[in-house]
This record gives structure tokens, C-alpha cells and sequence, in this order.
């Protein structure tokens, strides 16, 4: 497959659009987002594989390039583009949230991108596997590995929590 620069953007760049908005949640981020994804693109034209079609491979650049700028602008907003397609859908109390926005920040730019593909965007472990170039089996796994990690750093901010309040109801 030949890929010319010109009709890769005429061709994909609502889609990639669609993506940066549902994870910046602004169409003027979005569209400057769109810029960078294609400029990403086409300089990484000649190291792209055609294992994978024109339309995964920007996915993921423009997934990973958003979560980027979501995770440069804070933990909190960061949690609402992975979780929340809706914003007002996920508001839970403010220690739960400040736990999350902790364990989130935590993860490495990986993670992150299974959690949004996995979580955000309900995408099958074999999509996923797709999208990251890696087996559904490794995908699975990860997986995994992400919700043991996460639980756990829930859990044990959670225990903590509930020492500082017993320890401020005793003292």
C-alpha cells in the first residue's frame, strides 16, 4: 500500500479528529491535536508497517499523543478522558476522586492507553491487540496486571485513609 501524505488527511482526519475531541474534550485542542498527529504520521511514514491499516496506527498516535496532553494538564482531567465519555457521569466523592487521580498519575504512558481502550473506549482485548501491536494474550495479561495495581493502590489509600480518620476520632 502507498500512503501519499495528502490522502491520508483527506481521508482520516475526521476520525482522528473524532478521537482528540472525546479525549480533550475541546475542539480547538482537538484540532491543533489533528495537526500533530498527521505531522507525527507522516514523518514516521517510511517506519510504518502494514501490519496494521492507516486508520489503527493514527488511532494510536492520536491516542497517545492526546492522553500526552491530558496527563501534562493535570491527574484530574486526565481521569475524566480515560473513564467518563460523560463528565458529569463520574463524579464520586473527593477522597475517592483524589485516590484515583493519585493511582492514575502512577501509571506509565502504556498504561494509559490500555486503560483508555480498555475502559473509555470498551474496546475487545483483540481490538486492542491490534491498535498496540501486541497479542491478545499479552493484552489480557496487562490488563490484568493494570486492575491488581490499581485496586491495590485504591486499597491501600483507602486504609490509610481510614487510619488518619480513626486516629483523628480517637485523638
Amino acid at each position: 500500500m502507498n500512503l501519499d501524505a495528502g490522502e491520508l488527511f483527506e481521508r482520516y482526519h475526521g476520525v482522528v479528529y473524532r478521537r482528540c475531541l472525546a479525549l480533550l474534550r475541546d475542539p480547538e485542542d482537538a484540532a491543533e491535536a489533528v495537526q500533530e498527529v498527521f505531522e507525527r504520521a507522516v514523518s514516521g511514514l517510511g517506519r510504518f508497517r502494514l501490519r496494521a491499516s492507516p486508520l489503527t496506527w493514527l488511532y494510536a498516535i492520536a491516542t497517545r499523543h492526546c492522553l500526552q496532553q491530558v496527563r501534562n494538564r493535570s491527574a484530574h482531567t486526565l481521569k475524566h478522558a480515560l473513564l467518563a465519555a460523560d463528565p458529569a457521569a463520574f463524579e464520586p466523592n473527593l477522597a475517592a476522586r483524589t485516590d484515583l487521580d493519585r493511582a492514575l498519575a502512577e501509571l506509565s504512558e502504556q498504561d494509559l492507553e490500555l486503560v483508555a481502550y480498555a475502559y473509555r473506549d470498551g474496546m475487545t482485548q483483540d481490538e486492542i491487540a491490534e491498535v498496540v501491536r501486541l497479542s491478545r494474550k499479552t493484552v489480557g495479561k496487562r490488563l490484568r496486571d493494570l486492575s491488581e495495581r490499581l485496586q491495590l493502590a485504591l486499597e491501600a489509600s483507602s486504609g490509610a485513609a481510614e487510619a488518619r480518620e480513626l486516629k483523628s476520632a480517637v485523638g
